[in-house]
Order: structure tokens, then C-alpha cells, then sequence
């Protein structure tokens, strides 16, 4: 499994060097002609692909991969954001060279290049994940005995590959299609699969797988799986109208077309908010000392925007509410608000960066579509955070 996907890996960066140029030559040229010359590029990289020694999944999933990357660096060039293309990061440790080249630093894009080194971090031998878009035997397939033990089977090898082994597979439930499968093929690995009974229950029963990613991690195999839903539309009666703040994260209530106020809440925002201040205080710590930080409190917000959602979501149920949502698209993080390479981060920044503003939107979004209830509404923000003094 570790060698169909340092393949897979050593191939997405071979072949993203290749196109480089193709690229970067797209820059600011009309939206019809980019589309089109993106769509030429990935069936260029698909045929390339073809002639690697790769497992079906990876020779569609390449492809797929680099075509986003590719749409996603111009996107981001486009609208004014300093975007890079992507470098795979060095095989030794950059931090001694960068170092010795900071100290003898003369002019000032020395002194750039060399500053910039020291925050790099040499690769680490965990190949990047493995995407695969196809739900059949030239991808993955969920499987289940007849003891209710759940397998994943993964397509992995190439018709050549050393390490091509003959599966047989007896008498199991595709757990996408319902049917029983037996086949017998060399080209990829079944694997006893773990998850709790909550995701059994509510994404394998319940949905349809859509795509994977096989992930290599601390000497552990992990796939995480995206699956599609069909959702009865629930006719909204209500409003429940969220404003988002930095006391707390949000508050919302919930009031009928007469104004009629039906349930209320709030979310404080103190724990996340004394959280990150002592992971920042930690990662000062740490740069200070070693001249690189690890700490990160991503997930732990993460989590907490997803909690908040799902209570939101349920709140929207109970009432069959239309979500309603200020637009705070002027003050998020986007390219209006770029600071210049070593000007220090206002207080006012790291205090928006800390609310989690966009990524409450984001993923109510799609946790809303998932209940069938319609995405939020926005509306100006301009008003929303006032109390009516009578």
C-alpha cells in the first residue's frame, strides 16, 4: 500500500512541475480561454498518467488532483492574492543553511529569501494522500460479510507491480449498491475497516459513497470518505436569524412572520478565545527558542464550529427555520486585507482571525443541505448587533 502511493506521490509532483508554465502563461487571460486550455491540460495529464506505473484509482485521481491545484493557483492570482506555486519541500532540513545564509545577509532580498528559509521544514517520508474518485473495482468499495464486518477494498497496483497479490473476494455486500460481489483480482488490497457506530449508522446506511483518500499518518492507514445524501426539502415557517460576534461567537433567535419570539440562544466565544491566546503565547515560546513553531489550534476551532453548527442545525429543525446570517464578507481574511511581508498583525486582525467568522458560514452551508433545509440568507450586517432601546 506504501509503494502504490509514494508513486502516486513521486507522479503528482513530477507531473506538476511539467505544467508549470502551461500554467503560469494563464495568468489574467479571459475566463472562456482559461476553462478551456484547464480542460485540454487535464486530458494531457491523463494520457501521461497512462503510461505510469500506477494503479487505476491514482491514474484517475492524478489528474484530477493536479487540474485543481492548477484552477485553484489561478483563482487565487486572479482576484490579488500573492499565491506561490506549490514546491515539494526539501529532503534535508533547511533550517542550519538558512541560518548561516541570514547571518551573511547584505542586501535586502538576502535578507528576504533567508528569513523565508528558516520558516521551511524538510519533507517528511509520509507520502501525500491518495485521492480516488471512482466507487468500483478500479477504486474503493465498501464491503460487508456476512458477520457485519466492514472492509474497504482499495484499488492500488499496476498490472506490473511487485507487489501485486491475488485477492478473492466471496459472498460480500457493496454497501453502495447493495449487491454481492465476488471477484478475484490482483490489482489492490482489502482491508478490515474500524469506525464508530454513529458514522455506520448515519453515512454508510444512511448515504452513498461519492470519493476517498487513502492517508498514510504516523505509521497508520486511515481513508476518509465523502458520501452523498437525498433529503426530503422541509418548507420553512420561521426565520432564525444568527449574528456573529466576539464576546461570544453567536447568538441566535427564532421568530415566526408576526415577530413572535419563539426560542433564543447564545454561544459563548471565552473558551476558544483563551485557548488560542495560550497556544500563541506557546508558539512565541517555542519560536523563540528554536526558531520554529508547531503548535496549532486549528482543529480544536474546528471542532468548536462544527459543535456550534450542529446546534444551529438543530435549533433550524425543531422550528423549520430559514437561517438567516449577516454578510461579513468585507471583513474576512481575503486579499483586501493583505499586509505587507513584516509588518506585524494588529490586534484588530488577530481578533477577527480568532472569531471564526467565515468558517460558521462555510460550514452551515452544507450541514443545512445535508438536514433539507435551504442554504442561509444573507443579509447586511449593518443594524444586526443593536438592541432596540424599548
Amino acid at each position: 500500500m506504501l509503494d502504490s502511493m509514494r508513486r502516486a506521490d513521486r507522479a503528482y509532483w513530477m507531473l506538476l512541475d511539467s505544467i508549470e508554465d502551461q500554467v503560469k502563461a494563464l495568468v489574467g487571460k479571459d475566463k472562456k480561454i482559461v476553462s478551456d486550455a484547464l480542460r485540454e491540460l487535464k486530458d494531457l495529464l491523463e494520457k501521461k498518467c497512462a503510461r505510469l506505473p500506477l494503479g487505476a484509482s491514482a491514474k484517475n485521481g492524478v489528474p484530477f488532483d493536479l487540474h485543481a491545484q492548477a484552477k485553484s493557483y489561478l483563482k487565487l492570482i486572479n482576484v490579488g492574492q500573492e499565491a506561490s506555486w506549490p514546491a515539494r519541500r526539501p529532503k534535508e532540513d533547511p533550517y542550519p543553511a538558512a541560518l548561516e545564509a541570514l547571518t551573511k545577509a547584505i542586501t535586502l532580498e538576502e535578507l528576504t529569501a533567508a528569513t523565508e528559509a528558516l520558516g521551511s521544514k524538510a519533507r517528511t517520508n509520509d507520502p501525500r494522500p491518495l485521492s480516488i474518485y471512482r466507487n468500483e473495482i478500479r477504486g474503493t468499495m465498501l464491503l460487508e460479510d456476512d458477520k457485519g464486518r466492514l472492509f474497504a477494498w482499495v484499488n492500488l497496483h499496476g498490472q506490473d507491480s511487485r507487489f501485486a497479490t491475488k485477492v478473492v473476494i466471496t459472498n460480500m455486500v457493496n454497501t453502495r449498491t447493495g449487491e454481492i460481489v465476488n471477484f478475484t483480482s490482483k490489482l489492490g488490497c482489502l482491508m478490515p475497516l474500524e469506525c464508530g457506530q454513529w458514522h455506520y449508522e448515519r453515512f454508510i446506511k444512511q448515504g452513498t459513497i461519492y470519493s476517498s483518500k487513502l492517508i498514510y499518518r504516523k505509521e497508520e492507514f486511515f481513508l476518509a470518505c465523502t458520501f452523498e445524501f437525498e433529503t426530503e426539502d422541509i418548507e420553512c415557517v420561521t426565520y432564525l436569524g444568527i449574528d456573529r460576534g466576539i464576546e461570544e461567537i453567536a447568538s441566535y433567535a427564532v421568530i415566526t412572520d408576526d415577530l413572535e419570539l419563539l426560542d433564543q440562544g447564545s454561544f459563548e466565544g471565552a473558551t476558544l478565545r483563551e485557548y488560542q491566546r495560550k497556544k500563541e503565547a506557546q508558539a512565541k515560546e517555542t519560536q523563540r527558542r528554536k526558531g520554529e513553531s508547531k503548535v496549532s489550534w486549528r482543529a480544536y476551532a474546528d471542532h468548536i464550529v462544527h459543535a456550534l453548527a450542529n446546534k444551529v442545525v438543530d435549533a433550524a429543525l425543531m422550528h423549520a427555520s430559514q437561517v438567516v446570517i449577516e454578510d461579513l464578507s468585507a471583513i474576512a481574511q481575503g486579499p483586501q486585507h493583505k499586509r505587507p511581508k513584516f509588518r506585524p498583525r494588529t490586534n484588530l486582525s488577530k481578533v477577527l482571525n480568532r472569531a471564526q467568522y467565515q468558517k460558521l458560514a462555510n460550514v452551515l452551508e452544507y450541514k443545512l443541505a445535508a438536514a433539507g433545509l435551504p442554504p442561509p440568507k444573507l443579509v447586511r450586517a449593518a443594524g444586526t448587533s443593536i438592541t432596540c432601546n424599548a
